[in-house]
């Protein structure tokens, strides 16, 4: 028996680039099935036609032996013999096959996540050793960055998978095009997959962004003002004089899959826009100045907002700007062992064009 598999061992990849600051992992798949059930029996199985016994007559079809009497069967309708192997059970697919994956990671560089936000399919493995567990053909369908004092931002990434989702040592192809596994000097006859253009190994030697970690000094936000082109806000409505204590920054992009008959897989896989961006913001109330809920009857707030991460020595590392956010949410919240808190809650939209 080998040991445990411990958090130094493991790597995951993304289309060949190996992501830093990764902190847990869940990938998953899950066959939804119909059994078939017939009227006097039940689900059907390997046992369902024990109680008719068939013989082969010398017209090329079969005899039905059955409380005595011989019924002549049309070949055309008892084609298989008694010796014939019969399924164990049977079962049809009731909803496509698809999987999912979520990435829980540390924000030690630029945000690499937001390069495959979108229509663009990826494919993405984790590795421990010789073995692997990975997908093809995902595509984010959220994508959130968040931080609280005295913490590093850390991003959470939910993909969904269209493709194919499994695992196995590195196969290579044979002279006789069957597929060898090297391991431990011993070689091994794998079976060819169903679909041999689909991969689920993702690793590469592609490059990582550069290493930059930020502190809580080098991040800043900024609601109200005018967007920067550099980024940021401009203006003295740009100021944010209460204090900050967290952010949560979320992309949540609606993926919708076309299926047709006589293919298994998803033909193509499109973007329902517009895409929703939601930021919420928590507070330290000082000079903040309550909005009132009735206002949004005559005219919606629009907010302009910028989260500006720097590393330690003040270079940019991410920016997240929102134009015209709507501002959707006000959560006062006040108690006798704690300072008086705003939560700020907006939502934007985007389209394609």
């Amino acid at each position: 028996m080998r040991q445990s598999i411990l958090g130094y061992e493991q790597q995951f990849y993304i289309n060949g680039t190996q992501i830093s600051g990764v902190q847990s992992v869940d990938g998953s798949y899950s066959i939804k099935e119909t059994p078939i059930n017939v009227l006097g029996w039940g689900h059907v199985n390997k046992n369902f036609q024990g109680g008719a016994q068939y013989i082969e007559s010398d017209q090329g079809g079969f005899i039905l032996d059955e409380n005595g009497f011989r019924l002549l069967q049309e070949s055309t309708l008892c084609s298989r013999k008694k010796s014939d192997q019969f399924p164990e059970s049977l079962a049809v697919l009731s909803a496509p096959l698809e999987g999912s994956f979520s990435i829980n990671s540390m924000l030690v560089s630029e945000d690499f996540f937001l390069n495959y936000t979108g229509d663009n399919p990826f494919t993405g493995s984790i590795h421990h050793g010789n073995s692997y567990f990975g997908f093809s053909s995902g595509y984010i369908t959220s994508h959130n960055v968040s931080c609280s004092v005295g913490q590093l931002p850390v991003t959470s990434t939910s993909i969904a998978v269209f493709g194919d989702i499994g695992g196995s040592p590195d196969l290579v192809e044979n002279e006789d095009n069957s597929l060898l596994m090297q391991e431990d000097s011993f070689k091994v006859v794998q079976e060819k997959s169903d679909n041999p253009s689909d991969t689920y190994n993702a690793k590469g030697n592609n490059p990582f962004p550069e290493i930059r970690v930020p502190n809580q000094q080098s991040m800043s936000v900024e609601i109200g003002g005018d967007l920067e082109i550099g980024g940021g806000l401009a203006g003295e409505d740009g100021i944010t004089k209460d204090r900050v204590t967290s952010f949560n920054h979320s992309i949540n992009i609606p993926i919708e899959p076309i299926y047709v008959v006589g293919s298994s897989s998803a033909v193509q896989v499109d973007v329902i826009w517009p895409v929703t961006m939601q930021t919420d913001i928590t507070i330290e109330v000082d000079e903040y100045s309550y909005r009132s809920m009735r206002k949004y009857l005559r005219s919606p707030i629009l907010d302009n907002i910028a989260i500006r991460i720097d590393d330690c020595f003040g270079n940019n590392i991410q920016d997240y700007l929102v134009k015209d956010a709507r501002f959707a949410s006000e959560t006062m919240s006040a108690s006798t062992d704690g300072r008086l808190t705003a939560n700020l809650s907006y939502i934007s939209y985007y389209n394609k064009r």
